[in-house]
């Protein structure tokens, strides 16, 4: 009987890769469909920062939806989950090829009203059903192994999802028209779904380790879930208003905001491998990068601008690696996998309402960014690269009331910069588009 246990799980465990290749390659193109609906939408809406910050959190609110129905399939068993995620797919297909609804949008239409109708009504039903594909794939590969570790996947998956922001403003977007583009989507799409029905005849016909729901694992407290949302939400916040602060007070240049998405994207990479010794040394250097980035908010929009701007994503890295790594550490079990991306999907959502929705009418300048810094900084774990420091930041009394002191100044003159900052709300209110060259005029 061992024997034919041993060699029915033979095959699954031969094309473990199959996982793998489905889950880039289902990252690939979710990543690449948001800069190619951007460009489908520039001549109706521009290429205003407003427009991009609109977009992206229609792709975090439609990410929540789809980690919100990966962990809702985790009721029934794993071979059922399948059939219904091939079934959605299959359903979503209807919007293809993908294209900009004939939706008629006012002269004057505020992006954050009308881009998440748009957006929504063109593309929401493929994004909901592709996005899905990372937590459910992470789970069924658990159970197919026979309960491997499932997280290394996500590496992978923000590997992919890195590729395909980068392939299109350098191979895509270059090489083919729209029509082309939205052909090539289509292939991608049904691609993306043969790979999931192969991977879905890799499950056992009936798991042992899931049965009808059950967890075998204890479930993680209230206060452990607010903790992952919370070091989820920092470093989304923090990619928004690395954009805006950016394109708005350093240099406006065409696709700049590639390059923040892109750094966050890799640094789940970085924080969801084994091993420490990358995320532990990015923090040692954390406190360097965090001064670096008080000569960054000083110098403003004025002087070695591109040195400012590579300080600012330096410090977007840093950060998003370091609290990853946070929530890497305190994942839960494989069986409790869909609420952990969960718990991180509503982090991110919320972080990119307060960055793109609240902060451009709460602030007239970019102040959620040292907020989002300060708040970083007590996130993060606390490494040092000499002992001294160590021992002063661990000391009482006395020297903890000088930290207070000193975190209070800070607070101070970032608020004093960005009110004394000439110019700054009219930067962030009439910068021009950093995603690609406005159309001429007629």
């Amino acid at each position: 009987m061992a024997d034919e246990v041993e060699q029915a799980d033979a095959p699954r465990t031969r094309f473990h890769w199959l996982f793998v290749v489905a889950i880039l390659t289902g990252s690939f193109l979710l990543f690449l469909v948001q800069p190619m609906v951007a460009r489908m939408a520039l001549p109706r809406l521009g290429g205003a920062p407003a427009v991009w910050n609109s977009a992206m959190l229609v792709y975090q609110a439609l990410l929540l939806g789809g980690y919100a129905y990966a962990h809702w399939l985790g009721r029934v068993p794993v071979r059922m989950q399948a059939g219904i995620h091939l079934v959605v797919l299959a359903v979503a297909a209807i919007w293809l090829p993908i294209g900009l609804t004939a939706m008629e949008l006012p002269a004057d239409a505020e992006p954050a009203f009308w881009v998440p109708w748009l957006f929504g009504a063109s593309i929401g039903p493929l994004f909901f059903a592709i996005s899905a594909q990372a937590p459910l794939l992470q789970r069924w590969y658990s159970v197919a192994s026979g309960g491997r570790d499932p997280y290394a996947l996500y590496a992978a998956s923000n590997i992919g999802s890195f590729g395909g922001l980068i392939a299109y403003p350098l191979i895509v977007e270059p090489s083919l028209a729209l029509k082309g583009q939205s052909w090539l989507w289509t292939i991608g799409y049904a691609l993306v779904f043969v790979l999931i029905a192969g991977c879905a005849t890799l499950l056992p016909r009936k798991a042992p380790q899931e049965p009808h729901v059950a967890h075998h694992s204890p479930p993680p407290g209230k206060l452990r879930v607010l903790h992952w949302i919370i070091l989820a939400f920092v470093p989304s916040g923090l990619m928004l208003a690395t954009t805006t602060f950016l394109t708005t007070d350093i240099v406006a240049m065409p696709m700049l905001w590639v390059l923040p998405l892109g750094l966050y994207l890799l640094s789940f990479s970085v924080a969801f491998r084994e091993g420490d010794t990358i995320p532990d040394l990015l923090a040692k250097f954390a406190p360097i990068i965090v001064l670096l980035f008080g000569a960054t908010l000083i110098a403003g929009h004025q002087k070695l601008a591109y040195l400012n701007a590579l300080i600012g994503l330096a410090l977007l890295f840093v950060v998003a690696v370091a609290l990853h790594s946070c929530m890497y550490r305190l994942r839960p079990a494989a069986d409790r996998l869909t609420g952990f991306y969960l718990a991180m999907s509503v982090g991110g959502a919320l972080g990119g309402v307060f960055s793109g929705l609240l902060a451009p009418v709460l602030f007239d300048w970019t102040y959620e960014y040292p907020l989002l810094i300060l708040a970083a900084g007590v996130l993060m774990p606390q490494t040092f690269l000499f002992s001294t420091f160590a021992r002063l930041w661990r000391g009482t009394g006395q020297i903890l009331r000088i930290k207070i002191l000193v975190a209070t100044l800070l607070v101070a003159i970032f608020v004093w910069l960005g009110t004394t900052n000439p110019g700054a709300c009219s930067a962030r209110c009439t910068s021009r588009s950093p995603f690609w060259p406005s159309p001429p005029s007629a």
